[in-house]
């Protein structure tokens, strides 16, 4: 989205169209839908594989191997819609941020000799895009250069977009978002949240830590993002009555469960301390709002590119990293430490928003931009 209000900053008579997942949710984002000139989704299947998980566990997981199978007939589909769309649209420029969708629309893309430019938040390339990026012509990338694999001289280090209402928190401006929260200005404010999916690991963590928080701190504040509760995760509705029967009524009115929401860059502008998974984008978002975080990698998902990620915050003392399979002592103990100590909290806030790149999406755009005119006829 951000880049898309770039591009058109840029240059208002440019098009854009979006192709996205076929079946992708976007609650929150169809009121801010209208910067692009068209929407189109493709299928395309998932290559399911897990990290730490030893080659021998791969071969012999049946039902991973009967999903990849059923998924890889949805990436040929995927190739065919691509490439009639590709075909009609006839762009002079294919944008890949990785993703599903992104490998049936990049070897469309090839197939019709278009350029392709990528994009990488994480500092470990995702599959997709390691897949479509072998006949990019920039890989532009969310980390320095000396992180990638790339050829040198096709690195664009840009940094990563992120929405474009995300600013430097100020004193005063925090105090205002704690305002329209409905939040005293004076109540230190916990936010928990796991990404837009939510991480169960997270939300069981909380349900463990929450109460002890409240009780030793009267005015503390908590608002836990729960997640659109995927298979296999509680409910918003099932975390509320979690929360509802190891909480008193006093301290259960001062925190606040949301599934999902549009404005999470008032929640993270509010808040004094954030606990997070180490999603490149989301850290991006706090290092613009220059906010301390508690960070939680996941480890199984898909390359470790979240541990990659923790390891790098950890040597800039950008965020108190914790482990993977962090207890809930452990988290307590770090939460309670930070929140007595807004020193430290400075101090890691400072660090990372050294790492911010406000112009990430500008820069990005003009890149774009640039490709897309010298392959004009």
């Amino acid at each position: 989205m951000s880049l898309a209000h770039a591009l058109k900053a840029a240059d208002p008579g440019c098009k854009i169209v979006y192709i996205g997942l076929k079946g992708e949710k976007v609650e929150g984002l169809q009121g801010r839908y209208h910067i692009f000139d068209q929407v189109c989704f493709v299928p395309a299947g998932k290559f399911r594989r897990y990290h730490g998980q030893s080659l021998v566990a791969h071969l012999t997981d049946v039902k991973t191997l009967l999903l990849n199978g059923r998924d890889f007939l949805k990436v040929l589909a995927g190739l065919h819609s691509a490439e009639k769309l590709i075909k009609k649209i006839k762009p002079d420029v294919v944008f890949s941020k990785g993703g599903y969708a992104a490998v049936p629309v990049g070897l469309a893309a090839r197939l019709r000799r278009v350029p392709i430019i990528t994009h990488d938040s994480d500092s470990l390339p995702g599959l997709a895009n390691r897949l479509v990026g072998r006949w990019a012509k920039i890989h532009a990338t969310g980390m320095p250069a000396s992180y990638y694999k790339y050829a040198r001289a096709s690195i664009a280090y840009t940094g990563i977009p992120v929405d474009e209402r995300l600013i430097l928190v100020t004193a005063v401006l925090q105090a205002s978002y704690k305002e329209q929260l409905g939040l005293p200005a004076d109540a230190p404010l916990l936010l928990a949240a796991g990404g837009g999916q939510g991480a169960q690991q997270i939300n069981d963590l909380m349900l463990d830590i929450a109460p002890k928080l409240l009780a030793a701190n009267p005015k503390l504040r908590i608002v836990h993002v729960v997640g659109i509760g995927l298979a296999g995760q509680m409910s918003e509705q099932q975390i509320k009555d979690a929360y509802a029967e190891v909480l008193p009524a006093n301290d259960l009115q001062r925190l606040t469960t949301l599934s999902f929401t549009g404005d999470f860059y008032i929640y993270s502008g509010a808040a004094d301390l954030i606990i997070t998974r180490a999603g490149a984008s989301a850290m991006a978002e706090f290092a613009l709002q220059a906010k301390a975080c508690i960070v939680i990698p996941g480890s199984a998902l898909a390359g470790g590119h979240q541990v990659k990620n923790a390891q790098v915050l950890k040597e800039a003392d950008a965020a108190k990293v914790l482990p993977a399979d962090v207890s809930a002592s452990q988290l307590l103990k770090a939460v309670s430490g930070l929140l007595n100590d807004s020193s430290a909290r400075s101090k890691l806030a400072a660090n990372l928003s050294s790492t911010a790149k406000p112009d990430a999406a500008k820069d990005l755009a003009r890149i774009i931009l640039e490709q897309a005119r010298n392959n004009q006829p």
